[in-house]
């Protein structure tokens, strides 16, 4: 993980109410955030200033306490970059997956707000990608687990160029894990089920659909982000830490992500 010390003072929120990545209209928004959700204490949240009566019953319905934690750290991560736009309230927001196009979206009033969002979580850490251009974008954050059979794996999933790579590789974990982001970040930005892009190549994916691909590793996660091949510069992985009670949080390091296709 590659921490950059910016000159600008540190980015800092305050409140849930408004935004804290910047000012509405921003020049230069933050677009893709990282963080921590198992710090977080339900006893200390006030729900309903965060979530709409809609994701709130959705928050109930999840059993495990991890989900739940995931769930809450996400919507008031997509609500902040949100507030970078548009000047509501948090519980005034609600995020709906519309079925017509495989999609997650942000609604005002039941009106669909003109931006772009995909998010991803793993092992307890949320990302959430939000911009405000309609573009095809896909991100996709996974835990290395070493205990995994990386080639039994491979070799029952995977293209077969795809495992001539992870058998060449060392460590084997490194790019087992970076394959599966990609897949799962293409599937994302194209809108298709995991399962199709499972056996293709991913390479020729991305190509096939005019795509680039990022990627970078932090915090014993493999991260990997799908955009147009007409994004010269993607947005850095801007790692934040979530006060437990959500009302607040301070950015902690930044993530340079490469060029990876």
């Amino acid at each position: 993980m590659e921490t950059i010390n910016n000159k600008k003072p540190p980015i800092t929120g305050i409140s849930p109410e408004r935004a804290h990545f910047s000012v509405l209209s921003p020049k230069s928004p933050i677009n893709l955030v990282i963080a921590n959700s198992q710090a977080l204490n339900f006893d200390q949240i006030n729900i309903t200033s965060l979530l709409s009566a809609h994701e709130i019953s959705i928050l109930e319905r999840r059993k495990l306490e991890r989900a739940k934690r995931e769930y809450l750290a996400s919507r008031y991560l997509i609500k902040q970059l949100a507030q970078q736009f548009f000047a509501y309230q948090a519980a005034e927001l609600t995020t709906f997956f519309d079925e017509h196009t495989a999609r997650l979206v942000i609604k005002y009033q039941n009106n669909t707000l003109p931006l772009s969002l995909v998010i991803s979580h793993s092992k307890g850490w949320v990302a959430v990608y939000l911009a405000h251009e309609p573009e095809r974008m896909g991100i996709d954050l996974e835990f290395m687990s070493q205990k995994r059979p990386f080639l039994k794996l491979a070799k029952h999933f995977y293209h077969q160029d795809e495992v001539k790579e992870i058998e060449a590789a060392n460590p084997m974990s490194d790019t087992f894990f970076r394959i599966w982001t990609l897949k799962e970040a293409l599937a994302k930005a194209v809108a298709m089920p995991i399962a199709q892009l499972l056996s293709p190549n991913v390479y020729h994916g991305y190509a096939k659909h005019n795509l680039a691909a990022y990627s970078c590793q932090m915090n014993g996660f493999d991260f990997s982000m799908a955009t147009p091949i007409t994004v010269k510069q993607p947005p850095a992985l801007v790692e934040v830490s979530l006060k437990p009670d959500l009302t607040g949080f301070e950015q902690t390091a930044v993530n340079r992500l490469h060029h990876v296709i």
